[in-house]
């Protein structure tokens, strides 16, 4: 699946992309930003993509200027309480502090809510990490319950995403000149054969089912 718009792509995560992201996942400024601070090694990275390769999780990679720069996530889907848990990392440091990160959460989020009609983004970061605690708090995020362990849980709920994503959007779409809603137009699963299809996309609720039941129909 390939989710295009604001000159961005989001590619979810396939087998042949778990290296890459291991080795950007493994750099030292990474490292320190997340939960899980020892380094990967492959054994560890392949098992991983076995557990999340599923319709309960969906990892994509932010491809820019035809070049992957980060990875984000929507991951422990629960498909009857209609919630997950998101997660972002960039690692080509020269598109921090550029508009292409809250882009790229700007459209997973209209996803989750406007298509998928999710109720609340669940996301764990460390108090520490001003910079994240701060990017999820632009975006309507609350802090509703800290760790003794220095983590923080936040959750973003519709009505407070919508409030607080007018202006970012506002703000995005000047620079990309795209305006429009999130649609079934900016998705594409050309890149994914029947037997991916059946396995990432089979058995979802109805009414996420009929976002890909066009494109499944014509693989088949």
């Amino acid at each position: 699946m390939i989710i295009r718009k604001y000159g961005i792509s989001l590619v979810r995560l396939k087998k042949e992309h778990i290296e890459l992201v291991r080795q950007k996942r493994n750099l030292a400024y990474i490292q320190d930003k997340m939960l899980y601070k020892k380094k990967i090694n492959w054994f560890q990275q392949r098992r991983w993509f076995k557990q999340i390769n599923n319709p309960n999780n969906l990892y994509l990679l932010i491809e820019y200027n035809n070049q992957f720069i980060g990875l984000i996530n929507g991951k422990d889907i629960d498909f009857e309480k209609r919630t997950c848990e998101g997660g972002i990392f960039i690692w080509e440091k020269k598109y921090w502090e550029t508009y292409i990160p809250v882009a790229a959460s700007i459209i997973l989020n209209d996803f989750n809510f406007f298509m998928a009609n999710f109720k609340i983004n669940y996301a764990k970061v460390l108090k520490s990490n001003r910079n994240a605690v701060q990017y999820n708090l632009i975006q309507g995020y609350r802090i509703v319950e800290e760790y003794s362990n220095g983590v923080v849980m936040m959750s973003l709920n519709k009505e407070d995403y919508v409030i607080k994503s007018a202006k970012l959007k506002k703000a995005i779409g000047s620079i990309t000149k795209d305006n429009n809603p999130l649609s079934v137009n900016n998705f594409s699963f050309e890149d994914d054969d029947i037997k991916t299809m059946k396995l990432l996309y089979s058995g979802l609720p109805e009414d996420i089912q009929q976002l890909v039941y066009n494109q499944m129909k014509q693989k088949q």
